[in-house]
């Protein structure tokens, strides 16, 4: 059986497994898409030769990666680009990014949310009816969509899992600061 200590252990670890497997996925997935992407662009404009399942396959790997990106943006607590404006606007300022990283995780969860409903139809209307590529007549396109629900359930479980590290963090910083006075 396991203890509470061993618990925690477990878990960061998993996480940590999680973590990587996210960085790859999405360092390699974007990547692999944006040079798909290009070859589609240089093939339709220049090259002019009928490769008419590959912008089929490039749309769903686009969409799963972009799921992935999401889960890789939301773990590392906002966007590049909006980490810098808060790095630029509160730097010095403790209190307020603390508060900003609640309220990008609010936000974030509030978004992941409504886009649960939706998605959970779509993932079950996937299910009950399997679809195929339509340049791809063998490619099921059905287990992606359940993916995405799936990975869609965990950034909504890792988001809240942060927020309340977020809050936590706060409610240990007000008691310190009670304790210092």
């Amino acid at each position: 059986m396991l203890r509470g200590g061993s618990v925690l252990l477990f878990f960061s670890k998993c996480l940590g497994v999680i973590e990587k497997i996210e960085n790859a996925l999405s360092y390699i997935g974007l990547l692999g898409i944006t040079y798909l992407t290009f070859f589609l662009v240089i093939n339709r404009y220049f090259v002019h030769y009928e490769i008419m399942w590959l912008g089929d396959f490039t749309q769903y790997c686009f969409v799963f990666m972009a799921l992935c990106a999401i889960a890789f943006t939301t773990r590392e607590d906002a966007h590049t680009s909006v980490d810098i404006l808060s790095q630029m606007f509160l730097a010095g300022k403790p209190r307020s990014m603390r508060g900003y990283k609640v309220l990008i995780h609010l936000l974030t969860l509030a978004t992941l949310v409504v886009f649960h409903a939706p998605m959970f139809r779509f993932a079950a209307r996937a299910l009950k009816h399997p679809s195929y590529g339509t340049m791809v007549p063998w490619f099921n396109t059905s287990w992606l969509i359940v993916v995405c629900y799936c990975m869609l359930l965990l950034c909504i479980l890792h988001t809240g899992v942060n927020l309340l590290a977020q809050f936590g963090s706060l409610a240990r910083n007000s008691e310190t600061r009670k304790e210092a006075r």
